[in-house]
């Protein structure tokens, strides 16, 4: 990279939080941060050591690139507040499910900067093993958000508007629908006096399955097998919970419905 830009952060939550202390850390500072709250703004400014705002017309207007970290249903009011101010910077938001498209009313250079992963704000990334789904409006551009990608991690893919979206929806079902099947696990196991310690190997073991061989393949339980009375015996104990039931049924229609291969 021939030079540092000057970078601003719009976004004081988990993924804003993260990615300016990476950048920072990766010899990339932050030159500004604007958060639509005065206390977000301020701890994450003064703990990277740059300057901060709530105002979205305070933001440097000479910024190479200004990185959206902000809600997906943000997204379009934020480049609208910030579209008179950085009209000549370069802009991306950090959505997976929303195209970059949205943004090429308010700027002319746009993108996406994208890492597949869920931050949360007590548990440090594993940077070298999150990948970075990158997307721009022009070759420069997508070199830029190539470089900088890797610089603070390691891999790093092009992936348009649609492929993105299909992305994110896979990722949901990969991350978000499999942990609320964890939390139903355990409220299971807690109304009746049960550590939900008692399934982590399970878990372990099943994950490990899923990332050496096709999950299609590794798919186990009375569902694939057919097992009618398990079945039966099962929905019986949910009777109680009838959204919990309703999952277990569809996802074992589901099951039975998906071919192996």
């Amino acid at each position: 990279m021939d030079k540092i830009p000057k970078i601003v952060v719009v976004g004081a939550g988990r993924i804003g939080w993260h990615l300016a202390k990476r950048l920072k850390g990766k010899g990339l500072p932050v030159a500004q941060v604007v958060s639509r709250t005065e206390q977000h703004a301020k701890e994450l400014g003064e703990s990277i050591q740059c300057k901060w705002t709530d105002k979205f017309e305070e933001i440097q207007q000479d910024a190479d690139w200004v990185l959206l970290a902000v809600k997906d249903d943000a997204i379009i009011q934020v480049a609208e507040n910030i579209a008179p101010f950085a009209s000549e910077s370069f802009v991306t938001h950090t959505s997976g499910g929303t195209a970059g498209e949205v943004l090429a009313k308010y700027f002319k250079r746009f993108g996406v900067f994208y890492p597949l992963q869920s931050f949360s704000m007590d548990h440090m990334p594993v940077w070298s093993k999150i990948p970075f789904c990158v997307d721009a409006s022009s070759p420069t551009d997508l070199m830029f958000l190539k470089k900088i990608a890797k610089t603070i991690g390691n891999l790093v893919y092009q992936v348009n508007d649609v492929q993105r979206a299909n992305l994110h929806v896979a990722a949901v079902f990969a991350n978000n629908f499999s942990n609320h099947c964890f939390a139903i696990a355990e409220m299971i196991l807690k109304e009746k006096d049960l550590p939900f310690d008692l399934l982590h190997p399970l878990m372990e073991e099943t994950l490990t399955k899923a990332l050496q061989e096709s999950p299609a393949k590794m798919q186990t339980g009375p569902a694939i097998r057919g097992d009618a009375e398990t079945l039966k015996r099962h929905i019986e104990l949910l009777e109680s919970h009838p959204a919990w039931m309703k999952i277990y049924k569809d996802l074992s229609e589901s099951i039975q419905k998906t071919p192996a291969d």
